[in-house]
């Protein structure tokens, strides 16, 4: 951090000050940014085959993410709180890129960090684990093919490949059907050592979402076919409903209502 000598000028204090409201002056203009802020109440949390809270629980799961305006990029925050312990038991956050390729194709890209910050004991290089994931999928193809490679380099030590399809109508207006499906194929990824990899979850989805202006609420249903027994022995049934907020910034940074107060004008510094 810049702090000033002492005995400098000051004037130079207030040509390093009108810098620095010009640079932000400059990095505020034309700026926009898409908030979500997402709460899914399910009654399980099934993630790759993997039932990962235990005697069969509901979990409440909230996020936010923040849309980089055009640029592309985008950050997620992830929880889930367990009714099973009645506790915080992960946090995931996920910076992304997307990307068109073409007319047809879409590209999406990012690293997950997942934190288990109140298991017994956190230890941070045990109890964290960092995965970088590619998608390339065709949203305007009527099933939406798609295929997503997930690595995990720490902890999960291993590969998840996922196959996907969907589809969506809408039967009446502002409201979406949509029913999908997936079958992961597992690379080694949190099984114990010496197991041996292959296809180890199919996974069927509906969805119905109400869109009203800026709120969507969309009830889910799914099922998913456990395929490797070293993930499981059942199968399993899980459902739950999706509260949803979008919220669009199109103005200017509100650091321009700071030069307003100010009198300075960002576009014409006096050096």
């Amino acid at each position: 951090m810049y702090s000033f000598k002492k005995g400098e000028s000051l004037r130079k204090k207030l040509v390093f000050l009108t810098a620095l409201l010009c640079l932000l002056g400059l990095c505020s203009t034309d700026l926009s940014a898409d908030f979500q802020f997402q709460a899914d109440l399910a009654s399980r949390y099934i993630w790759r085959g993997f039932d990962l809270n235990p005697y069969k629980k509901p979990v409440f799961q909230p996020s936010i993410e923040y849309e980089f305006g055009n640029s592309g990029l985008s950050l997620n925050l992830w929880m889930s709180f367990s009714f099973a312990n009645k506790e915080l038991n992960e946090t995931d956050l996920t910076l992304t890129y997307t990307k068109e390729l073409s007319d047809q194709f879409l590209l999406e890209a990012g690293i997950i960090h997942y934190g288990w910050y109140f298991a017994p004991n956190f230890r941070f290089a045990d109890d964290t684990s960092h995965e970088i994931y590619a998608r390339v999928w065709m949203p305007e193809i009527m099933l939406q093919p798609g295929i997503t490679i997930f690595y995990d380099f720490t902890n999960g030590d291993g590969f998840y490949v996922s196959l996907e399809t969907g589809y969506s109508f809408e039967p009446i207006k502002s409201l979406e059907t949509s029913l999908s499906a997936s079958l992961g194929y597992n690379g080694g990824q949190w099984l114990a050592e010496g197991i041996d990899p292959g296809f180890s979850d199919l996974n069927f989805s509906l969805s119905l979402a109400y869109r009203w202006n800026d709120f969507q609420i969309i009830p889910f249903a799914n099922y998913t076919f456990v395929l490797l027994d070293s993930i499981g022995k059942e199968n399993h049934f899980w459902f739950g409903i999706s509260l949803i907020y979008e919220l669009e910034i199109k103005k200017k940074n509100e650091v321009d209502q700071i030069f307003a107060l100010l009198g300075f004008d960002p576009f014409s510094c006096p050096f």
